[in-house]
């Protein structure tokens, strides 16, 4: 494994363009999740993939995160019920 480039699929991008207000030109940032997959070492374990975290500005990589599957679960249990929450008080304020 440790002679094997790492392998990366790009399952998600979100683009976000916006109106730089000291420059006036459209810029935008961005967010990519990428996950390699868990893989089975020359021994014959397996090993767990990670998940890929990247956020930038226009072409740049400002910050990228590696996420272990455990910690990727748990932020996705974390955004899960921020949107719940979200919808619920949502829903909320409809009804009133």
């Amino acid at each position: 494994m440790g002679d094997r480039p790492q392998v990366f699929e790009r399952r998600l991008q979100i683009k976000h363009f916006f109106e730089d207000r000291q420059t006036g030109q459209t810029r935008r940032t961005w967010l990519e999740v990428q996950l390699q997959p868990p893989e089975t070492t020359p021994e014959g374990w397996v090993n767990d993939g990670r998940i890929r975290i990247s956020l930038g500005e226009d072409r740049d990589v400002k910050k990228a995160f590696l996420l272990s599957i455990d910690e990727a679960c748990r932020l996705f249990k974390c955004l899960e019920a921020a949107v719940m929450d979200h919808e619920a008080r949502k829903a909320e304020l409809w009804r009133s």
